[in-house]
């Protein structure tokens, strides 16, 4: 099977299970309309447009979750290792990272597709969010694009420890609390201490949230943001390839 056949299979895969995502896309929507009240209450003192921006910025965060932080856990790679067909990937043509990203890269356009696209088109006819400028239409996409495989590298990290240790659970808890705290989500870098702002937003974790969201609304530069996730794209594919190399050199399956 081909790289791209097998993204074909992950997003028909998916596609079974249209409708039980479809009630859990009204419930992300419902959780991300919910966030917004709590920030429109916060900022109830400030300028209606602020208070706009603030809603654009959670809704349009909330929608690309589904592509840049609810990734697969560990990319499959704990899932294979229990049941020991991990064993059939290493026998394949390619290497487990370039199988690992297309399988999940065919699971996340479906997301893009079926959960993402819905809660975008919810917020705009039921909160009026704001719409991009035209100009930055193409900036943002090559941005959610690049958050996309930030956020597939780092699951990916945390897979490869199930190769060594069985269990992600660590691993994948850690990854979720850095994220919920340095990913911009629940907090934009803006609010943190002047100290932490800059470091706040070039760390990898920001690459995955804050950057595109905040691109979307033009209050961060898009070279600048583009380049520090490119940046981060390069790092993480060098520490992935180096860890897969040494990590499958000895591999103990539990299933098979």
């Amino acid at each position: 099977m081909s790289l791209f056949g097998l993204s074909k299979t992950a997003f028909k895969r998916n596609r079974i299970y249209v409708f039980n995502h479809m009630i859990n896309t009204l419930g992300s929507f419902i959780f991300g309309y919910v966030y917004s009240c709590v920030w429109t209450a916060l900022l109830q003192d400030k300028p209606p447009s602020q208070v706009r921006q603030m809603v654009t910025y959670v809704m349009v965060n909330q929608a690309s979750l589904w592509v840049t932080m609810f990734l697969p856990y560990g990319c499959f790679l704990y899932e294979k290792t229990r049941e020991g067909t991990i064993s059939f990937d290493l026998l394949k043509p390619y290497s487990l990272l370039q199988l690992s990203l297309f399988e999940v890269g065919g699971h996340c356009f479906y997301n893009l597709l079926f959960r993402s696209l819905p809660i975008f088109l919810f917020s705009i006819f039921l909160l009026q969010i704001e719409l991009p400028v035209p100009k930055i239409l193409l900036p943002y996409f090559l941005s959610l694009f690049l958050a996309f495989l930030v956020s597939f590298f780092l699951n990916y990290i945390v897979g490869l420890w199930a190769l060594k240790f069985f269990n992600i659970s660590a691993a994948q808890n850690t990854y979720y609390f850095l994220m919920n705290l340095f990913g911009g989500f629940f907090l934009p870098a803006e609010y943190f201490p002047p100290a932490l702002r800059l470091v706040i937003s070039i760390q990898p974790f920001a690459c995955s949230g804050y950057i595109p969201s905040s691109i979307y609304l033009g209050r961060l530069n898009p070279l600048f943001g583009i380049t520090v996730q490119a940046v981060w794209v390069f790092l993480l594919w060098a520490v992935c390839r180096i860890i897969t190399e040494k990590v499958t050199k000895d591999i103990r399956i539990t299933g098979g």
